[in-house]
């Protein structure tokens, strides 16, 4: 087992998810994501990831979104945390 896979089961077994599209969509049910306009995704995985080698994410990114209301960063568990305009 390499180090993603392991990862990926030491998360499972923490009753954490790996991966980034679930906690978009909670950001997008809660509200913490506006419905309109054009939202741009920065998703930053770690370099040990396995989506670097072609298979499905093993790690939890950092996910960002800039959108016309400003920057929101959403953290593990999908809850969106408004930024200060710099």
């Amino acid at each position: 087992m390499n180090r993603a896979a392991r990862r990926a089961a030491a998360a499972r077994m923490q009753g954490r998810r790996t991966g980034y599209l679930h906690r978009i969509l909670a950001a997008r049910t809660s509200g913490a994501m506006p419905i309109h306009g054009v939202h741009h995704v920065a998703v930053e995985h770690v370099r040990g990831c396995a989506i670097f080698s072609g298979q499905g994410c093993s790690c939890t990114p950092n996910l960002t979104v800039a959108g016309p209301n400003g920057v929101i960063v959403i953290d593990e568990h999908g809850i969106g945390r408004k930024m200060a305009k710099q």
